[in-house]
């Protein structure tokens, strides 16, 4: 599958996601927006993008990036405040879709730990996939 049509895809599970757990979403017209999605929580309104998580050692790998194809070949932009305020990031693997506010991510990729990690791993911050699933942060 291409990744437009993937894309695609996870912006319709995470919508119909977030509308039954009794939030209102639009979808800006055309595609010029930072942003896939604008959520209403009735108290405010969050510039979202969509991702679509990888399985990787255990856990749900996505891009805090877009990437785009320029004559001088791909270019990688990282998203910031100014344009979103949060991730929706559904995986396949858990059939999740996952809320991760832009002030907790860095640079380059985030992952969301489902297993426990092999006990030589780095003790490094771990940031738990249950503490971020849609259900968890919103409602």
């Amino acid at each position: 599958m291409n990744t437009s049509r993937r894309g695609d895809e996870t912006e319709a599970i995470v919508l119909a996601s977030l509308m039954k757990v009794g939030l209102s979403v639009s979808v800006p017209f055309g595609d010029s927006d930072r942003y896939d999605l604008l959520v209403d929580d009735y108290e405010t309104l969050y510039r979202v993008q969509c991702k679509t998580g990888s399985w990787v050692n255990g856990s749900i790998r996505f891009n805090l990036y877009s990437s785009t194809v320029e004559e001088s070949g791909r270019v990688d932009t990282d998203y910031t405040p100014d344009e979103i305020d949060a991730y929706a990031v559904y995986s396949p693997k858990t059939e999740h879709v996952y809320w991760v506010p832009i002030g907790d991510t860095g640079n380059g990729e985030m992952r969301l730990r489902v297993e426990d990690p092999h006990p030589k791993a780095p003790k490094s911050r771990i940031n738990w996939a249950e503490e971020y699933r849609l259900t968890e942060q919103i409602i």
